[in-house]
């Protein structure tokens, strides 16, 4: 029985105690600045945002303004209730505590108070690292930041009190630039989408190639679209809407990136299997393809998952990185809000795909000397025929490498740009660049014979016209002959 009641007298000693509605707690104050650091012997107590200094409460003088004045009166101590989070969602009701810290300064411009006793719409939680987790209001974010969205404080009639800062709706952009650029946007918009029809409805241009083009296509006309629209209305848009346009953007714009980079392995595969066809084997079309779906949605998917966890959840703490959609814009806070999120796995895509072309290049200038060579030894049809497809096959990395530095010339230049801080529409030009991607994604991919021969040859079979195939061969084919399996066998004996 001794040992029994040791055990539970230490228990009493290690447990944290909440503190009865009668003591007094202690409250560690710590200055609202531009840039508050929280101290290290302060960051394991509990956090709140507080008004006013510890010893003062909220009034209302003799012109009616709400002000902070002293108080001495032991009803009006300050003493919230911080809720814990389990998977369950907020213990309720919270507890109170003898020791911890308060955020002290008033974050508003303006503000109003809540009121969860009328409204379930005002219902809220505060959380141990400070945050107020407010899942019913609809016009402020759902996690409001002490020092920043919200502070706490006593009204002596009316007990503890929650006031939220109104959010500061930034005047309409008038810049022509942004106009200029979103206009560039939604002109591309159109080209996209006829690149995917012109290569959907055309058999011989349904390879993987060119499916891997069409989900490129789609992805960036939905991120067009979208930035388009938060240039253009994101004064317009609740802050809802604001923060799952930003997620619609974050991720079709890394899934396009992830679309480029299959396109850039399937161009070094090609190559690759081009000159080494005696001791390569290509996987089936369709498993291929199915295995490049997995790698181009599952990360974009897994990147996103971990966005919206890390923005909406209540039980990540506030000094890890956020993307802080919505909070300035329908986009992240800041560059340095967006470099892990964003930045960092688009440099990793960007600079893989530099090396891609680097290897594919390399091979492609080895294999040119030795088919001249070859050529110059005997000058076999075989030969020639090798020579004429592999020039054709240089035409479609050219191809691609046009098209990644146009999708990653300018993301690079942003972030140099972020880098050296300067001003980001210095970068205009390569701004209207990128925001015409879609025109010159048409031209290239649709515009360039045979490509353009063949589709026109299905709209008018569509059509119902009696037209005569295409001679595959006779053409200045750019990829087809290599992905469809037209390459006639090499002779390597003399």
């Amino acid at each position: 029985m001794g040992l029994i009641c040791i055990y539970v007298f230490f228990v009493y000693l290690l447990t944290p105690i909440a503190c009865t509605s009668d003591a007094i707690p202690i409250i560690y104050s710590i200055p609202l600045q531009n840039e508050t650091t929280m101290p290290e012997e302060y960051k394991h107590l509990p956090l709140v945002g507080k008004c006013c200094s510890i010893d003062e409460v909220l009034i209302k003088d003799t012109h009616g303004n709400t002000v902070c004045a002293p108080s001495n009166d032991s009803s009006t101590y300050f003493s919230p209730l911080f809720s814990d989070f389990n998977h369950t969602g907020a213990l309720v009701p919270g507890d109170k505590y003898e020791t911890f810290t308060a955020l002290v300064g008033n974050p508003c411009n303006q503000r109003y108070m809540l009121q969860p006793e009328e409204s379930n719409d005002d219902e809220y939680y505060l959380l141990m690292n400070g945050s107020i987790f407010a899942p019913r209001l609809d016009h402020v974010p759902i996690m409001l930041m002490p020092g920043k969205n919200y502070c706490m404080e006593t009204v002596p009639s009316l007990g503890l009190r929650t006031f939220v800062c109104f959010q500061d709706v930034p005047p309409p952009t008038t810049d022509a630039r942004v106009i200029i650029y979103a206009c560039g946007l939604l002109i591309s918009v159109p080209f996209l989408i006829l690149t995917i029809v012109a290569y959907t409805i055309t058999p011989r241009l349904r390879d993987v190639h060119g499916k891997a083009l069409c989900l490129y296509c789609g992805c960036l006309a939905l991120a067009f679209t979208t930035l388009a629209i938060t240039q253009l209305a994101s004064g317009q848009l609740s802050p809802q809407a604001c923060v799952s346009i930003a997620f619609v953007i974050q991720f079709s714009f890394v899934a396009c990136f992830f679309w480029l980079n299959v396109m850039c392995i399937e161009t070094w595969a090609l190559v690759h299997h081009h000159v080494n066809q005696r001791s390569y084997r290509r996987i089936q079309p369709k498993m291929l393809f199915f295995y490049y779906s997995i790698w181009a949605w599952g990360f974009p998917a897994g990147l996103i998952l971990v966005s919206m966890l890390m923005d909406l959840s209540p039980t990540i703490p506030m000094t890890y990185v956020k993307p802080a959609f919505g909070s300035e814009s329908c986009w992240f806070k800041s560059d340095a809000e967006a470099l892990p999120y964003f930045y960092v796995p688009v440099g990793i895509l960007l600079l893989v795909n530099m090396i891609l072309f680097i290897i594919t290049a390399i091979k492609i200038n080895r294999y040119q000397q030795v088919l001249a060579l070859r050529r110059l030894a005997r000058n076999h049809h075989s030969d020639r025929e090798d020579q004429r497809l592999f020039r054709r096959l240089k035409r479609v990395f050219i191809v691609c490498l046009v098209l990644f530095f146009l999708m990653g010339l300018n993301w690079m230049m942003e972030l140099i740009s972020w880098g050296v801080g300067g001003d980001p529409f210095d970068w205009t030009a390569f701004d209207l660049v990128n925001a015409l991607q879609g025109v010159l994604v048409f031209g290239l991919f649709v515009l360039r014979r045979p490509i353009r021969d063949f589709v026109w040859h299905r709209i008018q079979k569509i059509r119902g016209m009696n037209t005569t195939e295409l001679n595959v061969g006779s053409m200045d084919l750019a990829l087809l002959p290599v992905i469809n399996g037209d390459i006639p066998e090499r002779s390597y004996n003399s």
